[in-house]
């Protein structure tokens, strides 16, 4: 007697479980065309952060005159709003992992710093405050 109902209740559930796969089956596949991507060519660069015109940069150690800034954005329309605050690593020494692209380092992450031996090891919070971003 307690069988029947089992039976039957199982028999529905597969009857409705194979009504919902050959629906899933039938539905059109859309084809998504393809966006296009941020071409990343991710490189190392070591440098030290300088205090020039009121704000931190990155100078490179092989060209100390280019200063560059550091941003964890992937586009380029949010480079200035997820800028890097340098401030914490003034005259430290960086490795820092990313794509340059004019004046940027995008996609960065600081790998890597080194101070000077006798040096602070700590944030440098004692860093003059910068007047522009």
């Amino acid at each position: 007697m307690k069988t029947i109902p089992i039976l039957l209740f199982s028999s529905v559930l597969a009857v409705t479980g194979c009504a919902f796969t050959k629906k899933i089956a039938e539905q059109p596949k859309g084809e998504h065309a393809a966006s296009a991507r941020l071409q990343k060519n991710t490189q190392t660069f070591t440098g030290k952060v300088v205090f020039a015109d009121g704000a931190y940069r990155f100078a490179l150690t092989d060209n100390p005159k280019t200063l560059l800034r550091l941003t964890r954005a992937r586009r380029e329309s949010e480079f200035a709003a997820e800028q890097i605050d340098l401030r914490k690593y003034y005259e430290k020494t960086l490795s820092v992992v990313g794509t340059r692209q004019d004046d940027w380092i995008w996609g960065a992450d600081v790998v890597g710093q080194w101070t000077p031996p006798g040096g602070d090891t700590g944030p440098n919070m004692n860093a003059p405050k910068p007047t522009r971003p």
